[in-house]
């Protein structure tokens, strides 16, 4: 049996997340659906993590096992036409047996994206979380080194979320500014990230911009543990998994 890693990305939009769910359309069914049909047998795909509905990807990672000898010097470029147009497999590696997308997986970089706009723009919509406020961008940037090292990030977490430990370490946290001053890219790379935490960092970050929190308010916040502390948690149209890392496999 060989183990093959695919790296995919996908317009989340139509899609109720990764995850294959009964009578819902997910990237995970459409994909395995594809993979079956070009394999011939059942194939089963195992991801990195899942994406809420509505969530994009450049750098999904997911494993599968099969008895066919696949090269993968051209296995995107043949797979691509069997999957829709908003699903496409950028690179396929052969892996040790051992390979697993989800707990194999040191950290991961998701990138945010929002556009200040004080005109409605149905294009960035769909890709951005569209602010129609001034926002003091120098403060939020100053900002994100709060959020840098391991913490408790209860206070970012969707409400009743069940999980062994609410402890996470994010390496780098950043914005980048372009469009002359109009969009802003939050970035985060961390050893694994809460249900929505990246999304209600990012409104904590935004409301902090407006004026609503002080910078002094954002420790303080993180250490309440309180969900009803911090900023709301931003729509899943604006958030993008951008990379994966793995041990001894640069080349994923």
């Amino acid at each position: 049996m060989n183990r093959y890693a695919l790296v995919i990305e996908y317009d989340g939009t139509n899609y109720h997340g990764f995850q294959r769910q009964q009578g819902l359309p997910s990237v995970q069914q459409t994909l395995e659906e594809a993979l079956s049909l070009k394999l011939q047998h059942g194939v089963t795909v195992i991801a990195s993590g899942r994406t809420d509905a509505g969530v994009h990807a450049r750098g999904q990672v997911v494993h599968f096992d099969t008895n066919v000898d696949i090269d993968c010097s051209d296995f995107g470029w043949r797979m691509n036409p069997l999957l829709p147009t908003d699903i496409a497999i950028k690179k396929c590696v052969r892996v040790d047996e051992n390979f697993h997308a989800r707990f194999g997986a040191k950290k991961k970089t998701y990138v945010y994206r929002v556009y200040l706009s004080k005109i409605h723009s149905p294009l960035k919509q769909k890709y951005n979380h569209v602010c129609f406020y001034d926002l003091d961008v120098p403060l939020m940037q100053k900002a994100c080194a709060y959020f840098v090292g391991e913490h408790d990030f209860r206070s970012f977490m969707l409400s009743g979320a069940q999980v062994k430990t609410t402890v996470r370490t994010i390496y780098d946290m950043h914005i980048e500014v372009s469009e002359e001053g109009r969009q802003l890219d939050f970035y985060y790379t961390g050893n694994g990230f809460l249900h929505n935490m990246v999304r209600a960092i990012t409104g904590t970050l935004i409301d902090l911009g407006r004026g609503r929190f002080t910078l002094e308010q954002i420790p303080e916040i993180i250490n309440s543990k309180k969900r009803s502390d911090a900023g709301k948690t931003l729509e899943g149209c604006g958030l993008y998994l951008e990379k994966v890392y793995y041990e001894g496999y640069d080349n994923i």
